[in-house]
């Protein structure tokens, strides 16, 4: 039984299995000779780009590692020069702005509101409870 997928490899697989068993009724049917080799042409090709392409994709991943480390690197060595400006200029220098850091803000305080004193009341009066 064919396979019924639309993967390259069962495409692959669907295409060999069609070409090597051609070849065995190839006396019956020479004409069909330059339509198997053709095949036989393009699946060893297909199989050639597809290990090709697996190792682009290993090295693609390898690319992403080092930039990833890079990333890390780079924001590393960042905060450190920020660390420097801020050492010269001061945390909340306006100076900061123009090598792509905010300067830190002072943070407002809310103003206090006194609360009134409450007046005295007075004596406060309980009454006794009654015992039964």
């Amino acid at each position: 039984m064919a396979a019924k997928g639309q993967s390259l490899a069962e495409k692959l697989s669907r295409w060999g299995i069609a070409a090597s068993n051609l070849k065995e009724h190839l006396e019956e049917m020479p004409h069909v000779a330059p339509d198997v080799e053709a095949m036989d042409k393009v699946i060893s090709e297909a199989r050639a780009l597809e290990s090709q392409l697996e190792g682009i994709r290993g090295q693609a991943r390898e690319v992403g590692a080092k930039l990833q480390e890079m990333a890390r690197d780079g924001e590393k060595l960042r905060s450190r020069l920020r660390a420097h400006l801020q050492a010269k200029f001061g945390p909340t220098s306006e100076s900061l702005v123009k090598f792509g850091f905010r300067p830190r803000r002072t943070p407002r305080r809310a103003q206090t509101v006194e609360k009134p004193v409450p007046e005295d009341p007075g004596p406060v009066v309980t009454k006794p409870v009654a015992q039964p």
